[in-house]
C-alpha cells in the first residue's frame, strides 16, 4: 500500500499540478509540500502541523480526507 505522501504526489501529478501550484492553491510552503510527499515527518516541529497540512493537502486534491489522515495516523503511530 502506498504511504500517505506517495498517495499526495500521485494525486497531484495526476491532476497535472505543479508543487508551486499546490502551494498557492493551499498556502502551503514548497518546501513543506516536498516533505509531505517524501514522508518527511521530522522537517515538522510537531505533529500537529502535518496533520493539518495532509488535511489542507489531501481536500485541495479532492481526496478522501478522512481516509488519508487515518492512514497518517497510523504512518505515525
Amino acid at each position: 500500500m502506498p504511504t500517505v505522501g506517495e498517495q499526495l504526489r500521485a494525486a497531484r501529478e495526476h491532476l497535472n499540478l505543479t508543487i508551486h501550484q499546490v502551494a498557492d492553491g493551499t498556502k502551503i510552503k514548497t518546501d513543506h509540500i516536498r516533505a509531505l510527499e517524501d514522508s518527511h515527518w521530522k522537517v515538522f516541529s510537531a505533529p500537529v502541523y502535518i496533520r493539518g497540512f495532509v488535511r489542507s493537502y489531501a481536500g485541495h486534491l479532492k481526496l478522501d480526507v478522512p481516509r488519508v489522515v487515518q492512514e497518517l495516523e497510523a504512518e505515525l503511530a
